[in-house]
């Protein structure tokens, strides 16, 4: 009963691991979307020397701080974590053996080795599984509050883009229109109709005639580009051979 519930707990904090790591997603397409928003509203507006060109870089400068910290907390919400998990199968399996040789070893019967192997057993992955849970909930919990602090930001920022946004639009409608230079240049003169029939009906008489085109050479075959690579995933393991007779090669 006690090492079922270890067992759920354990289980729990791995699952937290994996939704804290797909949570991050919500945070980091609002700073996407808000610091682009930000960058086109700063660079294309009017700039005046009054209080609302003063506000407008109070509420911006207020909107970079709160993405600039959501950043920071978003970052270090997945960043630098360890976690533990249980021992592979082989070596729980081994130290299975080790146990019950150990009994033997002190004079137990292989039959009574075999329970008290098994009773050590359970005791020592009960505290490995208690171990690693303990472990693995102390950093869900810091990532879950760094995560936490970098939605609040962001929330914010949100926020404080709204009146920026407002007084960005205001800024479009009442600045004047700009103006722009133009300058008139001479056009370049072109070739009347008399000139252009005159050149085409008298043709130069330095202007070689058109040679006779060559005959269009073989088209040679195309080079053998060989076999494509192999794409296999970087966390796979290749297959490896079976453990029959190498099979000759023809």
């Amino acid at each position: 009963m006690h090492l079922e519930l270890f067992r759920k707990q354990y289980d729990f904090e791995l699952d937290q691991r994996n939704s804290l790591t797909s949570a991050t997603n919500i945070p980091l397409v609002a700073i996407t979307v808000v610091a682009s928003a930000t960058s086109v509203i700063l660079v294309d507006y009017r700039y005046r020397l009054d209080a609302l060109t003063y506000t407008f870089c109070a509420l911006a400068a207020a909107t970079l701080g709160a993405v600039s910290f959501s950043v920071y907390s978003l970052f270090r919400s997945f960043w630098n974590y360890e976690y533990r998990k249980l021992p592979c199968s082989t070596d729980l399996l081994k130290h299975i053996g080790e146990l019950h040789d150990w009994h033997v070893g002190n004079g137990s019967t292989p039959m009574d080795a075999r329970i008290l192997a098994d009773a050590d057993f359970g005791d020592y992955l009960l505290q490995r599984i208690a171990d690693a849970t303990d472990w693995n909930g102390q950093n869900n919990v810091v990532r879950g509050n760094r995560l936490h602090r970098a939605t609040a930001a962001i929330a914010l920022g949100v926020a404080f883009l709204l009146p920026t946004a407002l007084m960005y639009a205001y800024n479009k409608v009442t600045a004047d229109e700009k103006t722009h230079q133009v300058r008139i240049v001479a056009p370049i003169p072109t070739p009347t109709k008399e000139v252009l029939m005159s050149s085409s009906q008298n043709p130069s008489p330095s202007q070689p005639a058109s040679a006779p085109a060559p005959a269009p050479a073989p088209v040679p075959a195309a080079k053998p580009a060989g076999p494509p690579n192999l794409v296999f995933k970087g966390n796979s393991d290749l297959s490896k051979p079976s453990a029959g007779p190498t099979p000759s090669k023809k």
